[in-house]
């Protein structure tokens, strides 16, 4: 076996057997993610596997979920969503811009699977700081599954990517939407995502901003992993200095799978 990530189907209980041999999978995802081999009779599958469970696995749910396991492990795995926005404090309206945006991301579409993980709200000017606050508990609540914080900026970066590094510290185990006020986040983002990495098992990975700031899309565990959008040393002491972005492109550059979309391809998916 190669170092390339793998999913043995052995044990999983949604794996399809008849004759003590591996014949399908209950979620079809063999035929999406592509049987790479065949071992002790049970497929290897050609790529990770995130609904991969063991028969064990079922004696923690209720009977309810029991008879309805396709739908409960998709449920299980549908993505989890924070949010960078940029606050503009440079509109006279600038509150209200804010208000705005914050209303859009509470009605998003992971109200279907728990409220967004995390927000950070990236400010310039101190003096909004409690209107910005009351905000977080208007629609958050003081006891809400979400965490928020205000990233105080005291001086504004050259570019306005470098601001996603500062709210980084206050990131959790999820994916990441960038946004500045005034916008609104589509309410079925968290279902297109979903759609696309869950159920038809494209191996995206990064959304592209539409401008510098706004509309990327990206696991903070990547942004982690390459060490944003400031130098990342490798083992072999290769410095890359590229932004998040660019070491995603010369990363999709050196494979031949598409991991990186558009805004609009990702609209349109």
């Amino acid at each position: 076996m190669s170092d390339q990530m793998v999913t043995h189907c052995k044990d999983c209980l949604f794996a399809k057997v008849s004759d003590e041999e591996q014949n399908g999978c209950a979620l079809g995802r063999d035929k999406l993610l592509g049987v790479k081999t065949v071992q002790d009779n049970y497929f290897v599958l050609d790529r990770f596997c995130a609904t991969y469970r063991p028969e064990e696995w079922v004696e923690d749910l209720s009977f309810e979920e029991q008879c309805k396991i396709n739908e409960v492990v998709l449920k299980e795995v549908y993505p989890r969503m924070g949010y960078f926005v940029r606050f503009n404090t440079s509109e006279s309206d600038a509150i209200e811009q804010l208000k705005k945006t914050i209303e859009s991301i509470s009605k998003a579409s992971h109200v279907t699977n728990g409220m967004p993980t995390f927000v950070v709200v990236i400010n310039d000017k101190v003096e909004y700081n409690e209107e910005i606050w009351t905000m977080f508990l208007a629609y958050f609540g003081d006891k809400s599954e979400t965490d928020y914080h205000i990233v105080q900026i005291n001086e504004k970066p050259e570019k306005d990517i470098f601001l996603m590094d500062e709210a980084f510290i206050h990131a959790k185990n999820a994916w990441i939407h960038t946004v500045t006020s005034g916008q609104e986040v589509p309410v079925d983002i968290n279902d297109r995502l979903h759609r696309i990495t869950n159920i038809e098992l494209k191996p995206m990975v990064v959304v592209e901003p539409y401008n510098e700031f706004d509309g990327f899309i990206f696991p903070a565990y990547l942004f982690k992993f390459l060490n944003g959008n400031r130098a990342k040393v490798y083992r072999d002491e290769l410095v890359d200095k590229g932004t998040f972005l660019e070491k995603i492109h010369t990363a999709e550059e050196r494979s031949d799978v598409k991991t990186v979309y558009s805004w609009e391809e990702f609209n349109a998916a």
